[in-house]
């Protein structure tokens, strides 16, 4: 598999995404959609519009502590819209105590749209299972083809 050269202007958004993920909070995460996004969410109906969405984050965020691992496997820019397909992984812990952690392996294709102040904003979020979610406190064993890695983007000025 040849190495591909990722965008670095997308690789940006990509880890901020992550680290708005992680850290649990609605408000940061929201802050990463553009003002007409869908969540496309395996299993589930397709969720539309800012609002919508954030009671969707919020929800999720109320039932779950998460931590996701977003690997970026290729990226590419076409006018005003910007792809970046991945290799994710997570662990959903609930927090109301009762149930074991839930382990995701999964691949999706994040859509952001160029915004006027050229800012990238997630357009579309879409991924799907790679297995099926997994309850435990092992996560589940590696795929046979692991997702290549990505080196993180440049700082802003430098």
């Amino acid at each position: 598999m040849e190495n591909k050269k990722l965008d670095p202007g997308l690789l940006e958004a990509h880890f901020a995404y992550e680290k708005a993920i992680n850290s649990n909070n609605t408000d940061l995460v929201m802050a990463m959609y553009d003002k007409d996004a869908e969540v496309l969410q395996p299993d589930g109906a397709i969720v539309t519009g800012h609002k919508n969405i954030r009671k969707w984050v919020d929800d999720y965020f109320k039932a779950f502590t998460t931590t996701w691992k977003k690997v970026p496997t290729n990226n590419f820019v076409l006018g005003e819209y910007g792809f970046d397909e991945g290799h994710d992984t997570a662990v959903d812990t609930p927090r109301n105590g009762r149930g074991k952690p839930i382990h995701y392996d999964c691949k999706g294709i994040l859509i952001y749209k160029r915004q006027a102040n050229g800012e990238w904003r997630i357009f579309r979020d879409i991924w799907n299972n790679n297995k099926p979610p997994r309850k435990g406190n092992k996560p589940p064993q590696k795929s046979a083809k692991p997702a290549p890695k990505a080196s993180k983007p440049p700082r802003k000025g430098k």
